[in-house]
């Protein structure tokens, strides 16, 4: 029995020696599992930092174009008010013109300057050329003493 026991003692150990292995085995696996996953957490933390990076930068992005859309939707306002009220001027030159040339078409045009006679009263619209009348105050002004 004692040989029974000694087998029974050594087959018990030799139990214990695959179990230990697989124990070794089981204890490696979860380190190297937990190795893993931290790692992976570290891998995810990065990309959601770089995420965040990412969205700071086209947030700023966003603002920065939004405020050059503004920037430039108001001079594009400024050059359609500009452009409106060339416009109309243009168009009130262009009557005046217009009128201008159906006033001119009632006239003969000379042929050169030589033509042109201009009377002396235009040259020296200061001297009066018909005889001057003087100007009395005869009973326009009185005065009364009070």
């Amino acid at each position: 029995m004692s040989s029974s026991l000694a087998k029974a003692g050594s087959s018990g150990s030799d139990v214990d020696a695959p179990n230990a292995m697989i124990d070794e085995k089981r204890r490696k696996r979860m380190i190297s599992n937990r190795e893993s996953a931290r790692r992976s957490r570290m891998k995810r933390q990065k990309h959601l930092e770089g995420l965040v990076s990412e969205k700071s930068i086209l947030e700023r992005k966003i603002y920065e174009d939004n405020e050059k859309y503004v920037a430039i939707w108001q001079n594009h306002f400024a050059l359609e008010s500009q452009n409106k009220i060339l416009r109309d001027e243009k168009m009130k030159l262009a009557e005046n013109l217009k009128n201008l040339q159906q006033i001119l078409s009632g006239y003969e045009v000379p042929e050169s300057d030589q033509d042109i006679e201009v009377s002396d009263r235009f040259l020296n619209p200061w001297q009066v050329s018909s005889p001057v009348k003087p100007i009395t105050a005869s009973g326009m002004f009185k005065f009364q003493l009070f």
